[in-house]
């Protein structure tokens, strides 16, 4: 990501939720803000419905940034006549909201935009979660595209956890993240052991990363819950059963999920954690060794729960998504 900004290039970094995306380029932003060579800028658009909230949320962050003691001064230079309303808390600390239509969006982006072009320090931005742009009821990529191909000091990186194949991306250097080796994410886990006092066993480490299926944020979490122990030593008895305490203190969380599935939803969902994978969940045999209901009523829940991201596609086939819950329903279904 590093060289692809310097030699002008924007970035598409893609991978399933929980690989350690945003890690990666929050760990990219430290470094480069500590060169004071670059300016960055890191939106999370998880909770976007919508390109006003993209633009509300891009607005905030470069006042923030660059406008953080004269915000005022700066909310008219940014965003010069589109009218925020401005509101201060009790503190004073001043806030406001955009109320924009979508013959505006154009210009809100054209003033950011020409804002962090004039900048004396080139500007990397980062649109995490980038994949709910996709599900905005404007045409928000051909606006965005219209703006960023026309920008030379201001490059991006596009990051998110569906396809990178859309025409948005074209132009753009695609990253695409795996999950790290299984035997350097291993020794990595117990040097960290080793370098606090500590030790956990090769084959207690080998039971975490099969729990966690080797997903950098499910593997963090539970070695964390591993670490956070009195004991100098973890064995893979240990980890075994501090995994199922964890789950037993989810169980309430995971059950409400179960709870609001239809029970055709509730079926495909256990027999797709049971197995792991699924190439071909409407196939026979699948549906037959689970009990499962006609392809059609199959296919129906599968699709809902693709949307809902229950489920999602990867190279081995339809997953459960939280590696956790598939755990979860594993051992108590």
């Amino acid at each position: 990501m590093q060289t692809n900004f310097f030699n002008g290039l924007n970035t598409v970094i893609h991978s399933p939720r929980r690989l350690g995306k945003s890690a990666v380029i929050k760990h990219l932003f430290h470094q480069l803000e500590n060169e004071r060579l670059v300016e960055t800028i890191y939106v999370d658009l998880y909770a976007s419905q919508n390109m006003q909230d993209l633009i509300q949320m891009l607005a905030e962050i470069v006042l923030k940034k660059f406008h953080q003691k004269n915000f005022i001064a700066g909310l008219q230079q940014i965003l010069k006549g589109l009218s925020p309303t401005v509101s201060f808390d009790r503190n004073g600390t001043p806030s406001f909201i955009l109320q924009i239509n979508a013959q505006q969006y154009q210009t809100s982006l054209e003033q950011i935009f020409g804002y962090l072009e004039q900048q004396n320090k080139k500007v990397l931005v980062a649109f995490d979660e980038f994949q709910e742009v996709a599900t905005y009821p404007d045409k928000a990529e051909a606006i965005l595209r219209t703006h960023i191909q026309n920008l030379s000091n201001v490059k991006f990186i596009f990051s998110g956890s569906l396809g990178a194949k859309r025409p948005f991306y074209q132009g753009a250097e695609v990253i695409v993240l795996d999950k790290i080796d299984r035997e350097v994410y291993k020794q990595f886990i117990i040097t960290t052991f080793e370098n606090q006092k500590k030790s956990i066993t090769p084959e207690a480490a080998d039971y975490l990363l099969d729990f966690s299926d080797v997903y950098t944020y499910y593997t963090q979490l539970i070695c964390n819950q591993c670490f956070s122990q009195k004991d100098k030593l973890l064995t893979v008895d240990m980890a075994q059963q501090i995994a199922a305490n964890y789950l037993e203190s989810r169980k309430f969380d995971y059950e409400n999920i179960i709870n609001l599935m239809t029970e055709n939803q509730r079926k495909l969902t256990i027999a797709l954690a049971k197995e792991g994978a699924v190439l071909k969940p409407n196939a026979m045999e699948f549906l037959s060794k689970h009990k499962l209901s006609g392809a059609s009523s199959v296919n129906q829940a599968l699709k809902v729960l693709l949307e809902k991201q229950i489920f999602f596609q990867s190279t081995e086939g339809i997953k459960v998504y939280d590696v956790f819950f598939r755990r979860y329903l594993e051992q108590y279904f």
